[in-house]
């Protein structure tokens, strides 16, 4: 058995990412200081970014956690020797939070209803006993403070097994994925809601959350794989065969289908009913340079997985599935880039130093926090009652 606490970055690997990390905060700091909301490379656009990047890593430690919890609850023996990174890529959920309160100190240059004069908007003052700065600066915080110390609590309870081998250890974090599973619908749900469909608040879709929640998985399920692949490649994790890569190949390829088939509902519906209230999201992807960018990132996300992923061959083989993987993982990030940054670039993407410094920095955040965390526990549950059915799974 490998315990030898080794994780997945080299020292000069470490000092490449402390780098980007700040080369990140210079970006913001830069776009922060260059002018005002609506101005190109202004505060709206560099909050706007800080949010995209941010609530795409935060979303991936959010589907660790999710994925433990399923797991947990069904007894999944198969599973286990890919719990520690699961459990590392929750590590990141405190600097997504600190990062979310930044945000939130921006409130009025990111979010239109937040703003001076918005209550003179009817359509924004009928919805002002929600949509409020009290209300939504609340709800983040006790969003974020579920999240915390639930997934905290799930992932402590697995490395006190390792130390003392007790089933309790596997009963009681079954029964806190319960719960965990039940306040994360709820919590999420409102999460994208407050954080991503209120930049346009006069628009809505109750099928969004749905959406969103899929995109994210499909990008959590991917950076698990590349995560998993560079760890065995990397002698790490040995322990993981052909058949654990096949099934997370398959996870893969299951929710990019589900996505696709999200992806059309919302976007079929709203096009053929026509109500003013809701085509307006839809319209502005469709013109001033959003529609080659939209178009693309549906074909690819739905295509490129359709045609790679669907033989069982393909799953089974590391470089193809990683592969793929990447390019889902960016083009999941430009499926939120999507979503997010029409409402404070209506002419058209922008992809400069703010947007490329931003996403640089926080992805490099959240490679050193999960490789401090794998580092921290032995890179599989020894202890674990389901241990021995992982380690001779066999498809």
């Amino acid at each position: 058995m490998n315990d030898t606490r080794r994780g997945l970055l080299a020292p000069w690997q470490t000092v490449v990412l402390l780098v980007l990390v700040a080369l990140g905060a210079a970006s913001f700091a830069l776009g922060m200081g260059t002018g005002g909301a609506g101005v190109p490379g202004g505060m709206q656009r560099s909050l706007s970014s800080l949010l995209l990047s941010n609530f795409y890593f935060l979303s991936l430690s959010l589907v660790a956690a999710v994925l433990i919890a399923i797991h947990y609850l069904v007894s999944a023996g198969w599973f286990v020797v890919l719990r520690r990174v699961l459990e590392s890529m929750t590590a990141y959920l405190p600097t997504g939070a600190l990062l979310m309160m930044a945000v939130l100190l921006g409130l009025p240059h990111v979010y239109h209803w937040a703003g001076v004069g918005a209550h003179h908007d009817g359509a924004l003052a009928s919805k002002a006993a929600y949509l409020n700065s009290t209300g939504f600066i609340i709800r983040a915080v006790a969003f974020l403070a579920i999240w915390l110390w639930l997934a905290h609590r799930m992932v402590r309870e697995s490395r006190r097994q390792d130390e003392t081998g007790d089933l309790e250890h596997t009963r009681r974090n079954r029964r806190r994925s319960g719960v965990f599973a039940v306040l994360f619908a709820l919590t999420f749900t409102l999460a994208t809601v407050d954080w991503l469909m209120s930049l346009e608040a006069e628009w809505y879709s109750t099928l969004f959350p749905w959406y969103v929640f899929s995109s994210v998985l499909v990008a959590g399920l991917c950076w698990t794989v590349m995560l998993v692949a560079w760890l065995r490649r990397s002698g790490v994790l040995p322990q993981v065969n052909e058949h654990h890569m096949h099934d997370l190949g398959k996870y893969v390829f299951a929710f990019s289908m589900f996505w696709g088939y999200l992806w059309y509902s919302q976007y079929m519906l709203i096009w053929y009913a026509n109500i003013p209230e809701e085509v307006t999201h839809y319209v502005l992807r469709e013109h001033h340079g959003w529609n080659t960018l939209f178009l693309v990132n549906a074909a690819v996300n739905v295509i490129l997985p359709f045609f790679v992923l669907l033989p069982a061959v393909h799953k089974k083989n590391p470089r193809i599935l990683v592969a793929c993987c990447g390019v889902l993982a960016l083009s999941h990030w430009i499926d939120l880039y999507l979503l997010v940054m029409p409402s404070s670039s209506a002419a058209g993407p922008r992809f400069g130093l703010t947007e490329v410094g931003i996403f640089l920095g926080t992805a490099a955040l959240f490679l050193l926090r999960f490789d401090r965390s794998f580092r921290g526990a032995s890179p599989v549950p020894t202890k674990d009652p389901y241990l021995e059915e992982s380690l001779t799974h066999a498809g």
